[in-house]
């Protein structure tokens, strides 16, 4: 591999190759080869295993380095998805960004950065938004350290709440403490901790202010001998008590006030005759006066029951307090930032007894994780109350009595059987509070023998992360951590969930179900293996158009519908291999409302285009490959083909000189590319798709250069059949996965002097080709179209009839003439 130092290429094959890519990224920029430190840490961030959020770093770092602010910026704010506790990340962030993305990064690293400078930046920035006191402490089981900054204050009081009293400490300031100034007091301070089988409280306090407070794990584990849980289909099922909603509440007026009068109605108009669903909320310490007088109003109407927290003890603290004051009955766990329906707490019951070994039931939701809909494991739109109803009653029929097993249920909206409840108590007091403690409890359920289901005919609005926003990230990161520990193999459960997806037959006849758009839809028929991609760029231009773009691409079990603006239809499937289910296919096409479809697979079923001809759809055909299927091969010759380039109409012009060929030219994008910095310039190779053809040539290309001209790169812009092969190569980089809109940001540290695609066969439309012509240097391609329209001045027109060999003579050719 040559990329400014030469290195041993076997570095970057097999199964190690992503820790090699980190390595020699680091390594490059430590000799400040900017440069190849892009290329090593942009592949990293491309292949698998998914990229760590330090991998984004050292792009950013690349990138910054090479003068590319926007882009490294952009590198920050993926590390921060992938993980916002990053301290690489926050610290650039903090000294490059310019907007509000400083202040997130600064309340960040005061709580995970030991650096002193770091620290006061930090400081200086969040004192610029307001701030006025910070701290940070880390629990051990017998004593709790940490620091204390502050200003406008003399002293800080440290308060320890036990389960036999408080312990108070008043802190004092210690001008020689490392983040002491003129203008901020700084000092150290430990706090002992009493042995206690309950959680402990450390509040810290300005001037009366409350400004931190943590709740403190059991540091005393729980008495021997607790009798063995019974299996649960041996236990009785209490019916007598009615369930109990349990909503913890802190902030967000507005979301929590929709949130109970949702459930007033639910309780006054669900059907639960006589004996309804308790609701007792939690008033954890909310700072907003609103909210505690809303609530205050509600228990003294006895509509609701309250709890009131001195202190805030977080989502742990609150649910557990409410469980005590729930000896008995089932109960539901329920988000705030939720609206429920009417008769929910019925079903999702009524779930949870038609099997006796059943302990959580969670609905379906807008913003649910797996049990998101339309589209799972997504934040939908929350809809309106009027709209919610609506999903949810027909939710009640569609998929009335189905319980589908599921790795973990969800906290937003979790029933929880008082078996459960009995064997596996309350909510763990060791994770960070708001995030993944449900899953641990649905994981420890499932370890005494209960499953966990999701009750499909039960839909629940669920806005998401009102109460903690920014922080959301960081708090699942944080106890994932200890999720891993206590059930090592969730995760890998819920990718191969996700794969086969058992959901997705509800979620179809939810969608079956419910009222579409009647907005007029243009119908995209593609291959999800082999044409997705130019499908989709054709649906990315209708949208921009204004036309609505539902796709219908051909899979391996059937012909899936997936509407491009990710409204529904989602997961509907149709097969064409019978009469019903063709008969069920014109239905669904019929309520499409499709104006027209376009045909974008070369081959489509002959039974789905006999279908669109019964329905009286109109038929387009495009050209994006070099074959025709029989259905337009068929069609009069007056009937229009429509081409999406020139390069395409003149291919098919020469190839079907009767046929009416239409050019529909298609949006393309610029390839803009900074002028070339130095001599060793690369030839980039941008394939359509991975392929043996596409293999070949740059194995040859790859050969042929290494005689000639040893020196010179090639970089593949994307992946191919096997990069690890020819990524051995010393002569040859390979990118991964790359779309066209970010080709110009990837090739551009490579200094391509030179590009080569559209060598395989005719393909026409396809993004990452058609980007690649526009491209501001000199490109290469097979010239399909028979020298119209004309070449470029410096490209190289490759006739369509040469082989493998002779196209690589005259790629090398060229490059050696330039």
């Amino acid at each position: 591999m040559v990329l400014g130092t030469v290195i041993d290429a076997t570095a970057l094959v097999g199964p190690r190759a992503h820790v090699a890519l980190e390595r020699l990224a680091a390594q490059a920029l430590t000799a400040q080869d900017f440069v190849a430190a892009f290329k090593y840490a942009d592949r990293r961030c491309r292949v698998e295993p998914p990229p760590a959020a330090h991998c984004f770093v050292l792009r950013a770092e690349a990138n910054w380095k090479l003068g590319r602010s926007e882009a490294a910026l952009a590198d920050l704010t993926e590390a921060l998805l992938v993980d916002p506790s990053d301290v690489g990340a926050n610290r650039r962030m903090l000294a490059w960004a310019t907007d509000d993305r400083r202040r997130v990064a600064a309340a960040s690293l005061i709580s995970r950065d030991g650096n002193p400078a770091i620290l006061r930046a930090a400081i200086a920035e969040l004192r610029r938004a307001g701030d006025r006191h910070w701290a940070v402490c880390s629990v051990f089981d017998n004593h709790v350290t940490g620091w204390v900054a502050w200003t406008k204050a003399t002293t800080v009081e440290a308060s320890l709440a036990t389960e036999d009293g408080t312990l108070t400490s008043l802190l004092e300031p210690n001008s020689f403490h490392p983040l002491a100034s003129m203008d901020v007091q700084a000092t150290a301070f430990l706090v002992g901790r009493p042995p206690s089988r309950t959680p402990q409280t450390l509040t810290l306090k300005c001037d009366g202010e409350i400004f931190q407070i943590r709740r403190l794990a059991p540091n005393l584990s729980p008495p021997a001998g607790v009798r063995a849980a019974v299996h649960p289909s041996a236990r009785p099922r209490s019916r007598t008590s009615a369930p109990t909603v349990i909503v913890p509440v802190y902030r967000d007026v507005q979301a929590t006030i929709d949130c109970f009068e949702s459930l007033v109605k639910a309780r006054t108009s669900g059907g639960s005759g006589k004996n309804p669903f308790r609701i007792l909320a939690v008033d954890d310490a909310s700072p907003e006066v609103e909210l505690r007088r809303y609530l205050q109003e509600l228990a003294a109407a006895n509509t609701i029951d309250l709890v009131v927290n001195a202190v805030n003890v977080g989502f742990v603290g609150a649910i557990n307090r409410a469980l005590k004051e729930v000896p008995t009955g089932d109960v539901v766990l329920l988000n705030s930032d939720t609206i429920a329906a009417p008769g929910f707490v019925d079903r999702l019951a009524a779930v949870a007894r038609s099997a006796p070994n059943i302990g959580t039931v969670t609905p379906l939701s807008n913003n649910g994780d797996i049990f998101s809909f339309p589209m799972p494991n997504d934040v939908n739109p929350m809809p309106g109350y009027e709209q919610m109803l609506e999903i949810d009653r027909i939710a009640g029929i569609a998929n009335a009595g189905e319980a589908i097993d599921v790795p973990s249920g969800i906290g937003f909206c979790l029933y929880i059987t008082r078996a459960c409840l009995d064997a596996v108590g309350g909510l763990s007091e060791t994770f960070e509070r708001g995030y993944l403690e449900d899953v641990d409890l649905c994981l420890r359920a499932r370890a005494k023998g209960f499953r966990n289901v999701c009750a499909p005919s039960v839909y629940v609005g669920h806005h998401g992360s009102k109460s903690f926003q920014h922080e959301k990230r960081s708090l699942v990161l944080r106890n994932l951590g200890i999720l891993d520990q206590r059930f090592p193999n969730h995760r890998k459960e819920c990718r191969a969930f996700e794969t086969a997806d058992p959901l997705r037959p509800a979620r179809a006849a939810l969608e079956r179900a419910l009222p579409w758009s009647s907005e007029p839809s243009v119908l995209i028929v593609g291959n999800q293996r082999t044409g997705a991609a130019v499908a989709e760029e054709r649906a990315r231009h209708l949208r921009q158009q204004g036309e609505r773009a539902v796709l219908l691409l051909r899979g391996r079990d059937g012909l899936h519908l997936n509407a491009a603006d990710g409204t529904s239809p989602q997961a509907i499937h149709l097969r064409l291999d019978t009469k019903a289910a063709i008969a069920d296919a014109a239905e669904i096409l019929t309520r499409l409302r499709a104006q027209r479809v376009e045909v974008i697979e070369p081959n489509p079923l002959p039974q789905l285009i006999d279908l669109m001809r019964e329905l009286d759809i109109s038929l387009n055909f495009w050209l994006v490959k070099e074959s025709l299927g029989e259905a337009a091969v068929s069609l009069p010759d007056g009937t229009p083909l429509l081409v999406p380039t020139k390069a395409a109409r003149a291919f098919a012009q020469a190839r079907w000189p009767k046929r009416n060929i239409v050019l529909q030219d298609w949006p393309t994008r610029r390839l803009n590319l900074p002028p070339l910095s130095g001599s060793r310039k690369s030839l980039a190779i941008v394939p359509s798709a991975p392929s043996p053809a596409s293999l070949r040539v740059t194995r040859r290309l790859a050969d042929c250069l290494q005689r000639r001209e040893p020196s010179r790169p090639i970089v593949v812009a994307g992946t191919t059949c096997d990069d690890d092969r020819l990524m051995s190569y010393s002569n040859v980089f390979i990118t991964g996965a790359v779309a066209a809109d970010e080709l110009g940001d990837v090739l551009a540290p490579h200094d391509p002097g030179w590009l080569l695609t559209d060598f395989e066969e005719p393909t026409f439309g396809h993004p990452l080709i058609e980007t690649a012509r526009q491209a501001s240097r000199p490109v290469a391609y097979r010239d399909w179209s028979g020298g119209s329209p004309k070449p470029r001045k410096g490209d190289l027109a490759i006739p369509p009839n040469v082989d493998e060999a002779g196209l690589v003579e005259a790629v090398v050719d060229w490059v050696g003439r330039s």
